[in-house]
């Protein structure tokens, strides 16, 4: 077994995360934000931002959407293509910088599975300001967050694992509240000619308080269009883990 440095995140992850991911309810996801974008009107073109491996991608373009991906990890971009409709616009860059894309090109926006829990909060405001420049007036930017009860009390000081037999995994978190973040080490153990080889990575999430993402909406210039549960039609509470937030782009402040 070889030991190496730790990885950025998703860098060694790619190569088994749709494998590790397939319990995601991903279909439901897609469902709720294509009812979303029917209920809206007018929604055609759709930005995937950090789209991973593409699984959203490919289910909104099911529905008929044309749709954009962009993500920060090469190899996940890698199997998006494999995944996707062929000749799909996929980009790799790393948000908050600029998006490669034309600016108000886009009716909506996504981002799924507590991706914008990876950027700090003082990054919040950047991260929407980013995304809004791609949208028309009136489009909508609808992603998810880990909460904070997810993060501070399942997540937590944890650790566990499992062997899935191509590959198997140790998660250890160690949580950090006075800076509101959890930080995951993720040892990866996959198959080679010798036997397995471990690969190590770090990932780092922060929760936000509701307040500080409509303060960053705001200053971006989304208008907020609602709060619910993990992509359904109810709202949360105290031991909601997942949030869905939907944001509309408001006319007023586009430039």
């Amino acid at each position: 077994m070889t030991a190496v440095a730790p990885l950025a995140p998703y860098d060694a992850l790619a190569a088994v995360y749709d494998r590790w991911t397939a319990h995601n309810d991903y279909s439901r996801w897609a469902d709720h934000l294509a009812g979303l974008f029917r209920a809206h009107g007018e929604i055609r073109r759709v930005l995937d931002v950090c789209c991973g491996t593409g699984s959203i991608t490919a289910l909104l373009q099911h529905q008929g959407l044309e749709v954009v991906g962009v993500d920060g990890a090469a190899g996940m971009l890698e199997r998006a293509r494999s995944r996707t409709a062929p000749g799909t616009e996929l980009h790799q860059a790393r948000l908050p910088a600029p998006l490669p894309v034309t600016d108000a090109s886009f009716d909506a926006a996504v981002c799924s599975f507590d991706s914008v829990n990876y950027f700090r909060p003082a990054q919040l405001a950047e991260l929407f300001a980013c995304v809004a420049r791609t949208l028309r007036p009136g489009g909508l930017f609808v992603f998810d967050v880990n909460t904070r009860h997810k993060l501070e009390n399942l997540l937590g000081n944890s650790h566990y694992g499992d062997d899935l037999d191509s590959f198997a995994y140790v998660w250890r978190n160690r949580y950090h509240p006075e800076e509101h973040r959890c930080d995951f080490s993720i040892s990866l153990f996959t198959q080679s000619v010798d036997g397995f080889d471990k690969q190590v990575e770090q990932h780092s999430q922060w929760w936000f308080d509701p307040s500080e993402i409509r303060s960053a909406a705001l200053a971006a210039g989304f208008g907020l269009a609602g709060v619910t549960e993990d992509y359904h039609d109810h709202a949360p509470g105290p031991e909601t883990m997942r949030e869905t937030w939907v944001l509309v782009r408001e006319a007023a402040h586009f430039v």
